[in-house]
């Protein structure tokens, strides 16, 4: 099985809280592809505490949309929100440090900040717990917690989690026994949601 964290980057764009009319208008500039726009409208609601405006900010910062790629405002961005419990802040801002991507790389920082995201449900962060137990990777090797994780990943329909478990149903990984139905059941699920739906 391929060794590899989930990489990229959530994309979701929340609007809730009284800021909302501005956070919409953000988005809607998001999705017409003008990044400045989006910019100016989310910079004064991050300034003011809004936590999905400063994962806004983070992202636009790490992928250099709208504004200049910078990683130390993408981090602090990403940091102000995850302080607040935005767990799509702190997914990305795991990922950075497991990549080493404008921080020191640390397995264990990208752990604690997949933690505390799965903590709350974010299945994603789940996925990368799974990889990081079954490969050691900032905490010790645990193949019976690799497929939990990857378990509660599925089950909220992440695809990465259901391909991840038809593998190690095909080859018989991570203390899993060999089962072709079941691999072929995950593999089924995968690309099911891989499928769009009305």
């Amino acid at each position: 099985m391929k060794r590899n964290l989930a990489l990229l980057f959530t994309l979701l764009l929340f609007a809730t809280g009284a800021a909302a009319g501005a956070l919409d208008e953000g988005i809607a500039a998001f999705q017409a592809k003008d990044y400045a726009r989006a910019y100016r409208l989310w910079q004064p609601l991050a300034e003011k505490g809004d936590a999905d405006a400063q994962y806004n900010l983070g992202l636009l910062y790490q992928q250099g949309l709208g504004v200049p790629r910078d990683l130390q405002a993408a981090k602090k961005w990403y940091i102000e929100a995850t302080n607040q419990g935005q767990t799509d802040a702190m997914y990305n801002l795991g990922v950075m440090y497991s990549q080493g991507e404008g921080v020191f790389s640390s397995n264990i920082q990208a752990f604690q900040l997949f933690s505390h995201a799965a903590a709350r449900g974010h299945a994603p962060s789940m996925f990368n717990l799974g990889v990081m137990y079954a490969y050691g990777m900032g905490v010790g090797q645990d193949d019976a917690q690799a497929i939990s994780w990857w378990k509660r990943a599925a089950a909220q329909g992440n695809r990465a989690a259901m391909a991840a478990l038809s593998r190690a149903y095909a080859g018989g990984l991570f203390g899993l026994p060999k089962d072709p139905q079941q691999s072929a059941h995950w593999q089924r699920q995968a690309d099911a949601t891989a499928t769009p739906h009305s």
